[in-house]
């Protein structure tokens, strides 16, 4: 791992959160320190860009349980919409104030980065991406 993070100019620190964020996703294996693509990372780093968020969407809804929470809560929902807010409360029941919110920043980002749910900070909504199936009425 040290010598992944010298070959990229990573400081060790900051790569491992990385490497942890891509075993989650299932892109990567981590054992004794050796870092391998698994099948699906070699697709995603293959793929297009949009094949890659497909990808990226699907490991994320399956993989990452705040993504796969917060899609399950919008399907759940009366329109496919919920606030943020919502899953903020929830999180700072466990964790410190800033580390939920960074957990939600995090989850958000993946979600709208795979396209399956928009985020309105001015709102502070969270809505079901239309085409992404996460909420039935939004078809």
């Amino acid at each position: 791992m040290r010598r992944a993070a010298f070959d990229l100019s990573f400081e060790i620190d900051d790569l491992l959160p990385l490497v942890d964020a891509a075993e989650l996703l299932g892109f990567v294996t981590v054992s004794g320190g050796n870092i391998e693509l698994t099948p699906v990372g070699r697709e995603f780093t293959t793929a297009d860009i949009q094949a890659s968020k497909q990808i990226f969407a699907r490991q994320a809804r399956e993989r990452a349980p705040l993504v796969r929470a917060i899609c399950k809560a919008l399907a759940a929902s009366a329109d496919g919409d919920l606030r943020a807010s919502f899953f903020l409360d929830l999180l700072q029941r466990s964790f410190a104030p800033d580390h939920a919110q960074q957990q939600l920043n995090t989850a958000i980002g993946w979600g709208r980065y795979g396209e399956l749910f928009h985020y309105d900070a001015a709102t502070d909504l969270i809505t079901a991406d239309a085409d992404a199936g996460v909420f039935a009425g939004a078809q």
